[in-house]
C-alpha cells in the first residue's frame, strides 16, 4: 500500500485484536451472507459487571469500550469475540461476533452480530468494532466503525469500511441511521485521543463531520450533515445525489499526497476551467522535485440510504447499510498548483504523469 493514510476509527480505539503486520485488507462481502452469527446473548441473560477478562470457554471473550459521556449519561460498547484460528504465517487473534450498547444501568440501546468464520492455514476472516466520542459544537455522540478484514486480499490504496453515527434522543442512545459504506475514513486532522472532534457548525442544532474518500486518484473530503435534533446525517452539499442516479458532481477539497510518483522529467496538460471545451490546454513541465498541490476536486458523488429497519430484519452483518462516495462512473478533474502554475487535468495519462496513486 503506497499511503499511509489509514481509517482513524480503526486506529485509536479497537474493539478486537487485529491479525498482526497485515497493512493489505478488504471485506469479504459475499462470505458475509454464507455464514451465520454465533448466538447472540441478550444482556438480560448477562451479569451487568463490566467484562474485562475471558468468559468461560477458552476460544471466547469479552471487551468493554468507554464509557463515553453523552447528554449527561454514560454508555459503554460491550464486544463479544472468538479466537480466530492462525494462519501459516503465524497471524491470528479474534474477531467481534457481537457488539451492544449500553447505559449505566445495563440496558442495550443497540445490538448487532457479526458472521464467525473459522479460519485456515490459507485464509481467515475477522470483524473488529471501533468506537470515537464525537464531539460537536452543537451535541455529542458516538462514531462506530466496523471493519471485515479478509486475506488473502488485493492491495487498495483506501480501506473499505462502514461508519456509523449515533447520539441522544429523549434519554436514549439511538444510531442517526444505518451504517454507511465508505472506502476511505475519519480525517486524522480532527481526532484527539478517543475523541473525534466535528469540523465546524451548521447552524444551530448541525455540526458537520468530514470523510476521506477514495476518488481514483486522490482523496476527497466529502462533508456529513449530524443533525442532532432531528436525529439523522445526510450529504452537507446538495449535488450529492441520495438515490442511484448520477449527480451533476460538487466541487471537494482534496486531501494532501504525502509522496508522488514521478520517475522523470514529464509534461501535464492543464485546462484553465474544467471543461475541455474551455480552451487549448497548456502543456506544464513536472520535474522530480516540482512542487505539486493538489487544489480542488469536480467529480460527481452519490449517496445510497440503507435500511432503517436495522441488523434485526437483514441477513448479513451489513445488509442495512447505505453508502457514500464517487459514482464508479464520474469524471475526475482535479485542479492542482505545479511550481505556481494552475489548472485542471482529468486524463489517466496526465494522471500518471504526475504521479498520482492508484490502485494496483
Amino acid at each position: 500500500m503506497k499511503n499511509g493514510y489509514f481509517a482513524v476509527a480503526g486506529v485509536l480505539v479497537v474493539g478486537a485484536s487485529i491479525f498482526g503486520g497485515r497493512a493489505i485488507y478488504t471485506r469479504a462481502h459475499s462470505q458475509a451472507k454464507l455464514y451465520a452469527a454465533a448466538p447472540f446473548v441478550p444482556a438480560s441473560a448477562k451479569s451487568q459487571a463490566p467484562a474485562t477478562g475471558a468468559s468461560s470457554s477458552a476460544n471466547e471473550s469479552e471487551k468493554q469500550l468507554g464509557p463515553f459521556p453523552i447528554a449527561g449519561q454514560n454508555y459503554t460498547m460491550e464486544l463479544r469475540t472468538r479466537k480466530v484460528q492462525a494462519n501459516s504465517a503465524g497471524e491470528g487473534g479474534d474477531t467481534v461476533v457481537a457488539m451492544e450498547i449500553r447505559d449505566a444501568a445495563g440496558a442495550v440501546q443497540y445490538q448487532r452480530s457479526f458472521p464467525y468464520v473459522k479460519g485456515t492455514e490459507d485464509s481467515f476472516e475477522s470483524w473488529s468494532v471501533s468506537a470515537l466520542l464525537l464531539n460537536g459544537t452543537n451535541g455529542r455522540g458516538l462514531v462506530v466503525s466496523y471493519d471485515d478484514y479478509f486475506e488473502p486480499s488485493a492491495p487498495e490504496e483506501e480501506p473499505t469500511g462502514w461508519f456509523q453515527i449515533f447520539g441522544a434522543r429523549e434519554g436514549k442512545l439511538v444510531a442517526f441511521g444505518p451504517p454507511l459504506e465508505i472506502q476511505g475514513g475519519l480525517l486524522d486532522e480532527y481526532a484527539d485521543g478517543h475523541t473525534y472532534k466535528a469540523a465546524r457548525p451548521l447552524g444551530a442544532q448541525v455540526d458537520e463531520v468530514d470523510f476521506r474518500i477514495w476518488a481514483g486518484h486522490c482523496r476527497i473530503v466529502f462533508p456529513v450533515r449530524v443533525d442532532w435534533n432531528e436525529g439523522k446525517v445526510t450529504p452537507a452539499q446538495e449535488c450529492a445525489a441520495t438515490g442511484g442516479e448520477l449527480s451533476a458532481g460538487c466541487r471537494y477539497k482534496v486531501v494532501p499526497e504525502t509522496q508522488l510518483y514521478m520517475n522523470e522529467i514529464t509534461f501535464v496538460r492543464l485546462w484553465a476551467n474544467p471543461d475541455e471545451k474551455s480552451g487549448a490546454p497548456q502543456n506544464v513541465v513536472v520535474k522530480k522535485d516540482s512542487k505539486v498541490d493538489l487544489l480542488t476536486a469536480l467529480v460527481a458523488t452519490k449517496w445510497l440510504e440503507g435500511n432503517p429497519a436495522g441488523p434485526a430484519n437483514t441477513k448479513g452483518p451489513m445488509d442495512d447499510a447505505g453508502s457514500l462516495g464517487v459514482d464508479s462512473g464520474a469524471d475526475l478533474w482535479l485542479k492542482v498548483s505545479i511550481d505556481g502554475k494552475e489548472g485542471w487535468m482529468h486524463s489517466e495519462e496526465d494522471f500518471r504523469a504526475l504521479g498520482l496513486p492508484e490502485d494496483e
